[in-house]
């Protein structure tokens, strides 16, 4: 008998909690409370899956933020609080505990929030579990509201964190020019947060592209129930050129790499002047990347020609 994936699993939970209506599949969770809306988001950094080779201590402390960020950014949440749970190896240094504070510290100021409380516990390797807390004073863009017509946008190029993990963990080569943008995707991701603030709310749909941008596409094509067609590789030379010096694929470095915490959104046309002007103004390199259709399925066409972008990138416990 097969083993469930993570998404499996969610849905396993999801079943088990009760109404389905309550356990809406997206980037965050949101509760009411009185007459206000609650935001929370939850996440989990393992050593052993989640820290690639060479990542200092505060930069790991540094991605365990960041990816709550990324998910609240893409929604337009600013940051208020967050909790950290950690889990740290036997033989764990004073001078060791007291980088991955500094992480944290220094992450919480460069994201705005307060850091309230935690855990600690011992475990095999180090396990950090943040959750985060905001407000949602306004309409909050789901991952199911692209509508036909829409502007698919990302808020940079893909590509970067793919290469750079490949030239970490399997030596592979780059000019000496890209090398390190490459490998700050790595271990300085950056999530589009000051954008996410002030464009969400001209977002028809949106979602955090972590896990891939092939996958998060099809995840908001099949939310919505609408067809994504993308004529646009939301890439740059750099990344193409290193392809090319290393004979991968391009459409795969784009598609399938994950850990690029970017917005992907859906824009009506007639809002789009106004995200182009709210990228400018926040140094945002946003890619018009295609257009939302009837019917159903992600597909990229380039020259006439069509081809159906296959689901692939970073699910736990099957990639």
């Amino acid at each position: 008998m097969k083993n469930p994936d993570e998404t499996e699993i969610i849905k396993i939970f999801q079943g088990s909690f009760g109404k389905k209506r309550h356990f809406q599949a997206d980037d965050i969770e949101i509760v009411k409370i009185g007459q206000g809306r609650f935001v929370v988001k939850s996440d989990m950094l393992v050593q052993s899956t989640d820290v690639p080779q060479g990542m200092k201590l505060d930069q790991i402390a540094r991605k365990s933020i960041v990816s709550c960020v990324s998910d609240l950014a893409c929604k337009g949440i600013r940051p208020r609080f967050a909790t950290i749970a950690l889990g740290i190896p036997h033989g764990f240094t004073k001078k060791e505990t007291s980088q991955l504070a500094k992480g944290f510290q220094k992450a919480a100021k460069e994201f705005g929030f307060k850091i309230i409380g935690g855990d600690t516990n011992q475990a095999r390797e180090i396990i950090i579990e943040v959750s985060m807390f905001g407000a949602a004073n306004k309409k909050i863009p789901s991952r199911s509201g692209a509508k036909t017509r829409d502007i698919i946008i990302t808020s940079g190029p893909f590509g970067y964190a793919s290469s750079g993990l490949k030239i970490v963990l399997q030596g592979y080569k780059s000019d000496s020019s890209s090398i390190k943008k490459f490998k700050d995707a790595v271990f300085r991701p950056r999530p589009r947060l000051d954008f996410g603030l002030e464009a969400a709310k001209y977002f028809s749909s949106s979602m955090d592209s972590s896990d891939g941008l092939s996958i998060t596409l099809d995840d908001m094509s099949r939310q919505s129930k609408k067809r994504f067609v993308i004529t646009n590789l939301p890439t740059t030379s750099q990344v193409t050129k290193f392809a090319l010096q290393n004979k991968s694929s391009l459409h795969r470095l784009v598609f399938c790499g994950g850990e690029e915490y970017e917005i992907v959104s859906t824009v009506h046309p007639e809002d789009l002047s106004k995200v182009r002007k709210i990228a400018k103004k926040t140094g945002t390199p946003i890619y018009e990347i295609g257009h939302v259709k009837p019917g159903n399925g992600t597909i990229f066409s380039e020259n006439g020609k069509t081809s159906k972008i296959k689901r692939c990138g970073w699910t736990h416990l099957r990639s």
